[in-house]
């Protein structure tokens, strides 16, 4: 059968390959005409088609410039850096460029230092040397010495991973060391104060962020601070009136942006919080998982079912190994979830409980090095060691065996030396110490001997005791047995069934606060003999002198 006309026509058809090669012409010509959102389009289409090539990625950077987006491109020209091809020194320049235009001058300074150390006699060497000029009539200063400069840098990103890690007494000490070194460096002292308050030094924290406030009183990152460390403080019309300010603030960097818009997540002002990661996922950052995970956690919070969906299968798009999304998008499915009020945390992670049951958790009697490294367990254990009630304190030294390390042993001997802590709660750390296979100071030793007998009898006063009332009396039973044992060492007594002074320790505790029981009772209930009983009751009573419970030594 003869073709027909119609196909004859198709035929003669000549494909134009739309390939990345025909987007960065058409890019470049529109660059040239300084039609800036068309050339945008076009060099966007050539970093989808082909992600890892260094001009495309540079000459998107350079049209986000001269649209005033110094984020965005910012954001490509690390990308090329850190993943790319580090060789292209040109692009600290640029980085020094848009930091210049962003006010950000120490910054500025930084990049413009390292492409003159990298290019001395480069393409852009006069360019950059004027840049310096500028920037040091800026900071009214000279230049700083480049070396000087790497050294702040890295010591700030050390202590950044040591917060990250939960090591927060690293960071204390590295962060402390760069304020005294670098007072003008503002970011380090925010950490700082980040780090005093999750080892629980809210006195610090506090004085650390009004220092800055002191030179800068519009410094976003200590204001955000400051609200966070308010509101768990329980200072609530103080920090609903910096959060109310805060709710006004639209950033223009995007990590001012993203701190922003976490804190005020965090400190549930969910509406604004999704308010301000739509629009950071509008401003060409296309593969930040954690920023969609946020988004769909503030429009779940909000009540926005379609777009907390949407975002987080666009996270199982970033992330497909994570399991993250699948585990919210399967928690949407279940019809009761919309109308149970539930409101999810900013973290990109599993919840507790989830990874808990997953991961099987203490399998082989330790935590998962993830979970001890994470910082909100941590930063709740050493809060828990600074402010936490008697028996709080008790449970958590009880649970640090499993996070022993560096850290854990420096924050119990700091609880050794606070002369303001109970001898029960010294005793329990010198037993968790031992545990751990720390050596003791000699001075400390004296207490190790009577350990083994002060857990065995508040163990089974934790089992057995159920005293009318708070948990007042189970404090005071802990204290009663820590003054027993220490007037008596080092004749200690011979403990052959802790029941029998467990049961002693109670019945005193009940007469002492007007709740007396049969001695019968008592014993029964513990399993002993009333004569053993009477016996251990008379020795409490004989050796203590009861006036002084409570009293510290």
């Amino acid at each position: 059968m003869p073709k027909t006309n119609q196909t004859q026509k198709r035929n003669n058809i000549i494909a134009v390959p739309f390939d990345a090669d025909f987007f960065f012409e058409r890019g470049l010509r529109h660059l040239a005409r300084r039609n800036f959102q068309r050339a945008l389009k076009y060099f966007q289409r050539c970093v989808q088609c082909d992600p890892h090539h260094p001009q495309y990625l540079i000459h998107l950077a350079a049209v986000y410039t001269e649209l005033e987006q110094y984020d965005q491109s910012n954001y490509w020209l690390f990308k090329v850096i850190n993943e790319v091809d580090n060789t292209i020194h040109e692009c600290y320049y640029y980085l020094a460029n848009n930091f210049a235009h962003m006010g950000d001058m120490e910054q500025a300074e930084h990049y413009v230092l390292t492409y003159l150390k990298q290019e001395p006699d480069g393409a852009y060497s006069e360019e950059a040397e004027e840049l310096l000029d500028y920037i040091c009539f800026e900071l009214e200063r000279a230049p700083k010495e480049l070396d000087e400069e790497y050294r702040m840098i890295e010591q700030h990103e050390q202590a950044r991973l040591c917060l990250e890690q939960g090591k927060f007494v690293e960071a204390t000490k590295i962060l402390e060391e760069m304020v005294a070194t670098y007072p003008s460096f503002l970011a380090a002292r925010n950490n700082l104060a980040l780090s005093y308050y999750y080892l629980g030094e809210w006195e610090k924290a506090l004085a650390t962020i009004d220092s800055i406030l002191e030179e800068d009183a519009s410094n976003l990152h200590a204001l955000c601070n400051l609200a966070v460390f308010l509101t768990h403080q329980e200072e609530h019309d103080r920090a609903q009136a910096i959060i109310n300010g805060l709710k006004k603030v639209l950033p223009i960097h995007l990590d001012h942006h993203y701190k922003l818009a976490t804190t005020l997540g965090i400190l549930g002002e969910d509406e604004r919080s999704f308010e301000l990661f739509s629009i950071l996922s509008r401003r060409g950052l296309q593969d930040e998982v954690i920023l969609y995970h946020y988004l769909a956690v503030a429009a779940f919070n909000t009540k926005r079912w379609e777009t907390a969906e949407a975002a987080w299968k666009k996270v199982q798009t970033l992330d497909p190994k994570g399991e993250v999304a699948d585990y919210y998008l399967e928690l949407m499915k279940r019809p009761e979830i919309k109308h149970s009020g539930r409101r999810l945390p900013y973290h990109y992670q599993l919840p507790y409980a989830e990874q808990w049951r997953k991961n099987k958790w203490f399998a082989n009697g330790r935590l998962p090095q993830s979970v001890m490294n994470d910082p909100m367990i941590r930063s709740s254990i050493f809060w828990a060691l600074k402010h936490g009630d008697v028996k709080t304190k008790i449970q958590v030294i009880q649970s640090l065996p499993l996070f022993a390390d560096q850290e854990v042993e420096e924050a119990l001997k700091s609880l050794l030396q606070d002369p303001q802590e109970t001898d029960y709660l010294k005793a329990l750390a010198l037993f968790v110490l031992r545990q751990m296979g720390v050596a003791i100071e000699h001075e400390a030793t004296d207490n190790v001997r009577w350990i083994g007998h002060w857990r065995k009898v508040a163990d089974c006063l934790d089992q057995h005791m159920t005293c009318p009332g708070d948990e007042q009396y189970l404090q005071e039973a802990y204290l009663i047995w820590t003054h027993f044992l220490r007037l008596s060492y080092p004749r200690l007594p011979i403990i052959k069934k802790p029941e029998a002074w467990a049961a002693a320790v109670e019945y005193v505790v009940l007469s002492l606060n007007n709740h007396p029981c049969l001695k019968k009772e008592m014993a029964h209930k513990y399993g002993v003999s009333v004569s053993t009983l009477s016996r251990n009751v008379e020795l409490l009573q004989q050796s203590i002198s009861l006036d002084s419970v409570g009293k510290k030594d």
